[in-house]
């Protein structure tokens, strides 16, 4: 059998793995977004290198969109296939799908009112629409962790928890041929240890071919400090001695429910000083919710925080802005409080309001919580700039500009070594390292092979393709 790695190979966005077996069965392993496809689109963007009608199942991993971003564009191009997911995977991939058809809908038309008559015919399409995601979701069949599910008389699929997101799952395909059995895993993205609120990842087992992400394969997380003394940190100097405003761009799943979280946890043992907090983010309201369906997900903290205060997020002083009059008003707001925004790499959404309004603001510090992938605007508000060009504008930069990691949903290179490790065995013949910039993959394979590992080590080219 072949597999071949379409998306994500020496890069971090645009998760999409073809397994193909010897009677020619297609498995895609996700079918996610590039980002930095998305800043030059062109007609072939949502295009693929392989025929979507050819494909017979999709498994996705997890709801964020450089995983799921492209599935309703395989399902408008003919893919017919069921998706497999989790039933949490299923329900926030629902939201961000849609959420996706509409951004890309108002990007459009914006696009077309600023070409004028004689170029609006050079102005791309949207890849797919809310009718595309519709028939996308009505092709998903869930599947819960540990449950093995046959795809054929050849192949068997098992979902194991991966930590990085609600139903995050990593995935074992079992094929076999005769007397002989090859498993073949898939990390997808793997989550960190003691996370906020989900279970740390479950290493896969017997496992004879691994392909693991590695997005901080060089780099060990720089916070030492736990994440109620982290973030306390920023609200004091930020809240309490500037009287400034503290903006946060956070991906509106996972990564705004952990912050929310952190800042109950502070209002609840007092350490929260009197300030308001929003979360604005439409797209964050709803998914925050699919999470209180979930309980059986949580890790052991955050479950008895539940039992203890009945709910992981609300708390006097917390307001969630999902209709735009409520976030007009927002935008009016002078008083010092928290505004935790979506997108988390401030590419688009109404982040990019609140970095406007706040970046010549002396007394306000932009917090950059997460990953932002070379290019973004957040990548570039980290580089040190004395401005910053927004929407074709230039503005000065004199908020403070910080990061922290803590809230980071990848493992760092220690936490990935480790999984790796856990995974080994005699009979692992090889190991790809995918989803991560060349310098991160180059340090984990040096890591690896350092390290004695079984199995040889192999950094993938885009559409490389490997018999295995």
């Amino acid at each position: 059998m072949k597999l071949t790695f379409w998306g994500a190979a020496k890069q971090v966005t645009g998760s999409m793995h073809m397994l193909t077996l010897d009677n020619g069965y297609k498995i895609l392993v996700d079918c996610g977004l590039n980002y930095e496809q998305k800043r030059n689109m062109t007609e072939d963007t949502f295009s693929f290198p392989f025929n979507p009608t050819d494909i017979d199942v999709v498994i996705l991993t997890h709801a964020h969109i450089d995983h799921s971003g492209n599935l309703p564009a395989l399902v408008h191009q003919g893919f017919n296939g069921h998706i497999l997911c989790t039933p949490a995977t299923a329900d926030l991939t629902k939201y961000l799908l849609f959420d996706s058809a509409n951004i890309q809908w108002q990007e459009y038309k914006q696009k077309l009112n600023r070409a004028g008559k004689n170029r609006r015919k050079n102005v791309p399409k949207p890849a797919y629409i809310e009718k595309h995601v519709k028939e996308t979701i009505d092709k998903m069949v869930t599947l819960h962790f540990n449950k093995r599910f046959e795809l054929n008389e050849f192949a068997t699929i098992e979902l194991i928890e991966a930590g990085h997101l609600l139903g995050a799952a990593s995935v074992v395909i079992e094929v076999k041929k005769g007397n002989d059995i090859k498993r073949i895993g898939f990390t997808g993205d793997l989550g960190r240890d003691h996370a906020e609120i989900i279970r740390t990842p479950t290493p896969m087992t017997d496992i004879d071919y691994l392909i693991s992400e590695t997005t901080y394969g060089g780099r060990k997380h720089k916070s030492s400090e736990n994440s109620e003394n982290e973030l306390m940190k920023f609200i004091e100097d930020t809240c309490v001695r500037s009287r400034g405003r503290l903006i946060i761009p956070a991906f509106s799943v996972g990564r705004t429910q952990a912050i929310v979280h952190v800042l109950n946890k502070l209002h609840r043992t007092g350490q929260l000083p009197k300030v308001k907090v929003f979360v604005d983010s439409p797209l964050a309201v709803k998914t925050t919710h699919v999470y209180e369906n979930y309980p059986y997900l949580l890790n052991k903290e955050a479950s008895s925080f539940v039992k203890q205060f009945g709910s992981l997020f609300d708390f006097d002083e917390l307001f969630w802005i999902e209709e735009m009059g409520a976030h007009d008003e927002l935008m009016e707001y002078t008083d010092s409080c928290i505004i935790v925004s979506a997108a988390g790499m401030v590419e688009g959404g109404r982040i990019q309001e609140h970095v406007k309004n706040n970046i010549q603001n002396p007394f306000s510090t932009i917090l950059i919580a997460g990953y932002c992938a070379e290019g973004t605007l957040g990548h570039r508000l980290l580089q040190g700039q004395k401005s910053i060009a927004i929407k074709g504008r230039d503005y000065p930069i004199y908020a403070k500009i910080a990061s922290t990691d803590v809230f980071s949903s990848h493992p760092d290179k220690e936490e990935i070594f480790n999984y790796i490790k856990a995974c080994d065995n005699k009979k692992l013949k090889k190991v790809f390292l995918v989803h991560g910039d060349e310098p991160n993959l180059i340090a984990m394979k040096q890591t690896l092979e350092e390290s004695g590992l079984h199995a040889e080590v192999e950094i993938p080219d885009p559409q490389d393709v490997y018999t295995i």
